[in-house]
């Protein structure tokens, strides 16, 4: 009789050890659920707040100026870039075949005055906005871009702008004979959306 109790006993006390195990290791899964649960969360919305951040910064960078492509000799052209804002002036335009008794190394050389106006709240370079330009007789090639430092009878652009200040200067390129010229923004500068394209159309019997 003692003998069976005590079998009872031992059988009744292996049972609830039993259940107490596998209660913590209920309570240890619960646990690791809740953790990568969590986790998982942070990550999300961490996830979600860098993608608002960077949506934020591409929306910051985009230029807010639409494009201008149908301008002509005498208009004003605004620029919205990276670098900063500004306005581009093409006051006139001259086609010859040498400059300074340099013949061009193609058809001719053109020149245009030109006056660019810083809008922006901080200094611009002169010569950066200006090398960002290109001239071409077709839209869908590449075009030629500003020669004048090397001519001593050319004004070409220098320094710093100041916001609001202006200058006046030249752009010299070579060029080949064509009934109509585009000077715009260089296909590389608005790339990736660093800046709006802005477009002058000039006849060639407009330069002349």
């Amino acid at each position: 009789m003692k003998n069976n109790i005590w079998i009872t006993a031992i059988i009744l006390l292996c049972t609830l050890m039993l259940g107490a195990c596998s209660n913590d290791e209920d309570v240890a899964t619960d646990v690791e659920n809740n953790e990568e649960e969590s986790n998982g969360l942070e990550e999300n919305d961490k996830d979600e707040s860098e993608s608002e951040s960077d949506d934020e910064t591409e929306d910051e960078e985009k230029p807010e100026v639409e494009d201008q492509l149908d301008l002509v000799l005498g208009d004003t052209g605004t620029f919205d870039t990276t670098l900063g804002t500004y306005e581009m002036t093409v006051e006139h335009a001259e086609l010859s075949e040498e400059v300074e008794e340099e013949k061009s190394t193609r058809d001719g050389f053109i020149l245009l005055d030109i006056t660019i106006k810083n809008t922006s709240d901080h200094p611009l370079d002169a010569e950066d906005l200006i090398y960002s330009m290109e001239i071409t007789n077709n839209l869908d090639h590449s075009g030629s871009t500003d020669h004048a430092d090397g001519f001593d009878t050319v004004e070409e652009f220098n320094g710093e702008l100041e916001p609001g200040d202006e200058q006046s200067a030249q752009f010299l390129t070579i060029v080949d004979d064509s009934d109509e010229y585009f000077f715009r923004k260089t296909v590389g500068n608005i790339g990736g959306g660093s800046s709006n394209q802005v477009v002058w159309t000039i006849q060639a019997d407009e330069a002349e």
